[in-house]
């Protein structure tokens, strides 16, 4: 398969005041997160809030410079790409927003914002964008009259398949999802997945698909990434992260999906205490104070990803927990 986006050791950094004459803090909101990402797949990222999930999201829609790594897009890096490269970019990759209230122009009908994208960057006529625009709108299940009418119309699942044809609109490599069902009714969030898998079907797009909600991530993901304090703690092909996750911090996720299926459903892993805060995160592995396997070896050194039974995992001591 085609990679269309690489990122290695992505890390980012944000510099913090904490008051007067004391020197400033630094976040690790992002801790060296490498990945592969290949045409018509989707990679899904969990993890707890403040895992860093969203960093992630400004660095691959370009929106933030990485404080260090690369991330390459064609080939590109980011990293290092000048104003005219990075331009280019932009344009093979879009973001849809968790909130579809909050991401839509109140003042402007919603032909104006999904035409708004070829009049920047295209030299498309003013009936071309028009049709184009018409063209979109009905592959997301929109009817023609919409186009004259403004976000404040439309109802909660309505705004999203518009945000969702303003990122379609340029044909990009790879569309950025972030939390995009979150705030949708369980009936609703189900049409919508269904159109992201339709539309990744139609143009072969590459997703990346942000969320803390593994129930849905299992409907659309092919791979899975776990998120734990900046650092992906588990990489792999979703079945078979589902099927036998080995880290402990997975095992407890998925523990806490919920399921029909009697089958399907897990021992409750309970995890003990919070999420330590990124400004004074702990020493050796970031999961050490809520890990009821941890050792000595856990709270010095950090674990480093490696392979283990076809995926990717930071664990000092997988094996022995999983037999």
């Amino acid at each position: 398969m085609t990679s269309v986006l690489q990122a290695r050791d992505l890390t980012r950094y944000y510099d913090v005041a904490q008051g007067w004459f004391k020197p400033k803090a630094q976040v690790k909101a992002l801790g060296g997160v490498s990945f592969e990402l290949s045409a018509g797949r989707t990679l899904a990222v969990v993890g707890e809030s403040g895992c860093g999930k969203s960093t992630l999201a400004r660095q691959l829609t370009l929106i933030e410079p990485p404080t260090s790594g690369s991330l390459l897009l064609d080939g590109l890096d980011a990293a290092t790409a000048g104003g005219a490269e990075l331009k280019a970019m932009r344009r093979k990759v879009q973001m849809v927003f968790q909130n579809p209230y909050g991401s839509l122009n109140p003042r402007q009908k919603i032909g104006s914002q999904l035409s708004e994208p070829l009049l920047i960057n295209t030299d498309l006529s003013a009936k071309e964008r028009e049709d184009q625009v018409r063209s979109m709108m009905t592959r997301v299940g929109l009817r023609p009259e919409h186009y004259f009418r403004y976000p404040h119309m439309f109802s909660g699942g309505q705004r999203q398949r518009i945000a969702i044809a303003r990122a379609m609109m340029l044909n990009p490599k790879i569309v950025v999802a972030d939390e995009p069902t979150s705030a949708l009714d369980v009936s609703i969030q189900a049409q919508v997945l269904n159109l992201f898998m339709d539309l990744q079907e139609e143009f072969n797009t590459a997703y990346v698909f942000i969320s803390h909600n593994l129930a849905v991530v299992e409907h659309v993901a092919d791979e899975l990434m776990v998120m734990y304090l900046g650092r992906a703690v588990e990489v792999g092909d979703k079945a078979r992260v589902y099927g036998r996750p080995l880290h402990p911090y997975t095992q407890a996720l998925l523990s806490a999906t919920p399921s029909i299926h009697p089958e399907d459903r897990r021992i409750k892993i309970k995890i003990e205490g919070e999420l330590p805060s990124p400004l004074k995160p702990p020493s050796g592995c970031a999961f050490h104070k809520r890990c009821p396997y941890a050792k000595e070896r856990c709270q010095a050194e950090v674990p480093q990803l490696r392979e283990l039974d076809q995926r990717m995992i930071a664990c000092h001591r997988a094996e022995e927990i999983n037999g």
